[in-house]
């Protein structure tokens, strides 16, 4: 995963985009849908790794 990626969480369905990482490897994602905590949120690399998947890289290219 990287910075521009489309993401998806399965379990809730709501998609977002990876904004950036720290050298910790934590990434700043921005969710696509109405939630209620802080948007864009940090979420780390390790959790996005275990709960989400990417629809789309940002190159462009499909991963499906």
């Amino acid at each position: 995963m990287k910075v521009g990626d489309l993401i998806r969480f399965p379990e809730t369905g709501y998609t977002g985009v990876i904004l950036g990482f720290t050298p910790a490897g934590s990434a700043l994602t921005f969710i696509n849908e109405d939630v209620h905590f802080k948007n864009p949120t940090w979420i780390t690399k390790r959790t996005l790794k275990r709960c989400a998947e990417v629809v789309s890289n940002a190159e462009g290219n499909s991963q499906s």
